[in-house]
């Protein structure tokens, strides 16, 4: 029984990820929001026919880093187009066009002085009229366990040699000073379990990376006997030499026609 009840903790997390993933990673279709954004920029450009909400806020949620907490009673169709706007000018355009009420949370950018514009890493959604509710129920449109998932899994690991450019990456601020405001516990936890799958992959990289030099080899070995009988055959007998060679040519061709047609 235990262990049963550890296996279905560990898969909650791991379900919504591919919840997300597959909702996230489609091109926008009919009746689904087409979203981008721009990480180093802070740019969002939005185009959406009557979608809904919750739906267009956990697309920005996870490109953008920006957690929302959104009362369920506001969820309506959306329809708006913004064409490469600040990302918070963009979020205010959307709660405007709906008339809702919403309250935005940021954090002093680290590193930065204190004229600096302070970063937007959370905002709380309300029907007009209501936000200052005791009763007011608002709750997260993306989990952040779910959101930790496939945090862990978008830094893929570059093969030996490969570089990236360094930009700031907006996206990432905002979630590491989400998890700095997290109870140490929770925080602990999810940076463990982030850690250890950027681990499990980091791993899976090097051993697919392995096998394909092995391959590599393989074929390079076969390709040097290959050449060293060929050679020999043309030293021993120029005749069959320049025939199968002949015969290699014409099968060559015949294969690019066929692959023409």
């Amino acid at each position: 029984m235990l262990k049963r009840r550890m296996a279905f903790a560990w898969l909650g997390p791991l379900f919504w990820a591919l919840v997300l993933v597959a909702f996230v990673g489609q091109t926008a279709s009919a009746g689904e929001p087409e979203v981008i954004y721009d990480k180093a920029t802070d740019r969002l450009s939005v185009q959406a026919d009557r979608v809904s909400l919750d739906g267009l806020l956990a697309r920005i949620a996870l490109l953008s880093g920006v957690e929302f907490l959104m009362d369920p009673k506001v969820e309506k169709p959306v329809s708006i187009t913004l064409k490469d706007r600040p990302l918070e000018e963009g979020l205010k355009n959307i709660m405007q066009t709906l008339n809702l009420c919403y309250a935005m949370i940021y954090q002093k950018k680290e590193g930065q002085d204190q004229s600096a514009e302070p970063l937007l890493i959370s905002m709380k959604i309300a029907p007009k009229g209501m936000e200052n509710n005791p009763n007011l129920n608002v709750v997260p449109v993306v989990d952040v366990n779910g959101e930790a998932v496939i945090r862990s899994f978008s830094g893929r690991p570059l093969r030996s040699g490969q570089t990236l450019p360094t930009i700031f990456d907006y996206a990432e601020k905002r979630w590491q000073a989400r998890l700095n405001k997290m109870p140490e516990e929770k925080r602990e936890r999810i940076e463990e379990d982030m850690k250890q799958r950027q681990e499990k992959q980091a791993a899976r990289t090097e051993e697919v990376e392995n096998r394909r030099a092995e391959r590599e080899k393989k074929v390079a070995e076969h390709r040097a006997r290959r050449e060293a009988t060929e050679e020999e055959l043309k030293a021993s007998n120029p005749e069959l030499y320049e025939l199968r060679k002949q015969q290699r040519e014409e099968i060559r061709k015949k294969v690019m026609e066929e692959s023409m047609e």
